[in-house]
């Protein structure tokens, strides 16, 4: 019996050894195509990691952006850092002035229909400060609207002074509202101070749907740098119709998922001027719930492919109904090749019941929208 164990005992270490040797082959074999030695990781795993790294993209965004208003304020509240706060506030008033000029330059050579009423820019100042005086009436008017002016818990406005001069016209009847929602009633200015020049320039086209951002700006004043990125492909989406009932429902279903969005806008914002003429279809059957939290899949393969969104319409034609199946859409987006799939259907279904003459119509995809597309200078 100790025999046949002393027998067995080297065969046993003759074993491992061969194993040993058989795996540092492998691995020498596996390093020199390049391959990966430990097991690969599994799908469902890269889906969950995936998952979570999606999630914390706004908590990151929302970090930077403090970050970088605490850089433009150069910590306002530190005693030491006198010198860098003066060259802060010299390079804000001068990108303030800088919207200033840009405003006159404008009035001067009469470019866009809102400097048309101008003959010349005398005129411009006079009437800018006309409004001036008629809205510094109305705070003397209303002391309890002074109190919202003065908080040192946010940032000053002074030198915004300039921009804010050459907006008055347009911020006269929004006054009482800012001052109620934005400053020190609600603490937004911290959020919004540090982009207020690049808002000012384009106030323009933000002012007629001033009263809405208003409306529920305590949901978008922390996303504000995120959501100006994208400015002219949002502002698509605004009902020029003020009297209709559908005015901002797009956007008012959008409010819940504001936060999944803002995260994914570089990623949908090429879609967005292509999906804009669906809308009426998108509103139907709480479609926007439903195709939220597929939008990383639809859209998986990014700037390269439009196909999903300039034929949204004929998608939703032969599979909205799909849609109201419980479960039937995340089992189609967990496929693997279902992104290709949509693309090829959207590409091949017939028009025809669709767009009826127009089947032969297509959405212009080369994303080409000239050179002052979303640029806040305009």
């Amino acid at each position: 019996m100790s025999q046949g164990l002393h027998l067995s005992t080297p065969s046993v270490s003759k074993f491992r050894l061969y194993s040993s040797i058989a795996n540092s082959e492998f691995i020498v074999v596996s390093q020199q195509n390049n391959e990966t030695v430990t097991p690969p990781e599994s799908l469902e795993s890269m889906r969950a990691r995936a998952g979570l790294l999606r999630t914390s993209i706004v908590k990151k965004r929302m970090e930077l952006q403090e970050l970088e208003r605490q850089i433009e304020c150069c910590s306002r509240s530190n005693d030491d850092t006198v010198g860098a706060k003066i060259v802060q506030t010299v390079r804000t008033f001068s990108s303030s002035a800088n919207v200033l000029i840009r405003k006159l330059v404008r009035v001067q050579t009469r470019e866009g229909p809102n400097n048309q009423q101008w003959n010349s820019v005398g005129e411009f100042v006079a009437s800018q400060t006309q409004t001036g005086a008629r809205i510094v009436t109305d705070l003397l008017a209303n002391p309890t609207r002074l109190q919202c002016l003065v908080d040192p818990q946010t940032p000053t406005l002074v030198p915004h002074v300039p921009a804010i001069l050459a907006r008055l016209d347009r911020l006269e009847s929004h006054v009482a509202p800012i001052l109620e929602r934005v400053l020190n009633n609600r603490q937004h200015l911290a959020s919004i101070e540090p982009y207020l020049d690049e808002i000012l320039e384009r106030l323009d086209d933000i002012e007629p749907h001033l009263p809405w951002i208003l409306e529920h700006i305590d949901t978008l004043a922390p996303y504000t740098g995120l959501l100006l990125k994208h400015i002219d492909e949002l502002l698509l989406y605004a009902n020029d119709d003020r009297d209709s009932d559908n005015s901002y429902k797009l956007a008012e279903q959008l409010l819940p998922y504001l936060e999944y969005y803002v995260s994914r806008l570089d990623l949908v914002g090429p879609h967005l001027p292509l999906l804009r003429p669906h809308v009426p279809l998108l509103l139907k059957h709480n479609h926007i719930a439903k195709v939220t939290p597929h939008i990383d899949r639809l859209f998986a393969k990014g700037y390269r492919d439009l196909s999903a969104s300039a034929n949204m319409d004929v998608l939703l034609f032969w599979f909205g109904w799909s849609m109201r199946v419980p479960g039937l859409p995340w089992l189609f987006f967990r496929l693997p090749g279902s992104p290709s799939l949509v693309s090829f259907l959207a590409n091949r279904l017939p028009k025809r019941f669709v767009r009826g003459y127009c089947r032969g119509v297509s959405c212009n995809a080369d994303g080409d929208y000239g050179q002052k597309w979303n640029k806040l200078e305009k």
